[in-house]
């Protein structure tokens, strides 16, 4: 995945939350151009593509900030300004959970994101794994198998607007670390989504024949972000 510095410089952005020491699990995979193409365009956007596939994310985190714990689970699609869809300009959020009832009270208040509860699970460590449940149900269950070669590790960083749904606005992050990637294995890797009425996002996953390519592991990563800005 191409990373990049999509924040634009004539903006002074103060972040609004700054967290280090944040562990993270990330799925990297691929979907349906078209798909996400005609769900795009009700917001204004084009999704980035590499070899004409959607690119999107499933991220899992675990860390603390003002010495309150907490799980975060987001779904993203990478986006572009432009129709050609060949810079990677930001994320569109149209889903997200958090383990605190307190967090999603303040995400979607203050910040107009869309938050959900959930029980989240994640092991950083190998082999790695994202679980997340509402109430009594799993909505995604996505694990690496062992892994017999060694990972690229390299300094990542991006940083870039994030959209949210139905034109509510967008806000800037930061997502840097040290990162350890390994291939996402179709024949040896689990990964299971299962759709929910509360959460049309995980149909949308599946119709949309959402495939993993690669996982993203960090120990120690930095998580910034902004106020929530007017598109």
């Amino acid at each position: 995945m191409k990373l990049c510095n999509a924040t634009p410089s004539n903006i002074s952005i103060q972040y609004a939350a700054d967290l280090d020491n944040v562990r993270e699990v990330t799925l990297h995979g691929t979907a349906d151009l078209s798909f996400w193409k005609t769900v795009l365009h009700k917001e204004r956007l084009f999704p980035y593509h590499e070899a004409d596939q959607a690119v999107l994310l499933l991220s899992a985190i675990d860390a603390t900030w003002r010495g309150f714990k907490f799980r975060e689970f987001v779904i993203a699609v990478g986006v572009c300004f432009s129709e050609d869809g060949a810079n990677l300009d930001g994320y569109y959020l149209p889903h997200a959970f958090n383990s605190s009832k307190l967090l999603v009270f303040s995400e979607r208040v203050f910040f107009q994101t869309p938050y959900f509860q959930g029980d989240i699970q994640l092991e950083n460590k190998l082999p790695a794994s994202i679980k997340l449940q509402d109430r009594t149900e799993v909505l995604l269950n996505a694990e690496m198998s062992v892994q017999d070669t060694p990972p690229i590790t390299e300094y990542q960083e991006w940083r870039g607007p994030v959209f949210l749904p139905n034109s509510r606005g967008k806000f800037f992050a930061i997502l840097a670390g040290e990162t350890e990637s390994y291939p996402f294995s179709s024949a040896t890797d689990r990964l299971e989504l299962k759709p929910s009425p509360r959460h049309p996002i995980f149909q949308q996953l599946i119709e949309s024949n959402f495939a993993g390519e690669t996982w993203s592991l960090r120990s120690s990563s930095r998580h910034a972000k902004s106020k929530t800005y007017k598109r």
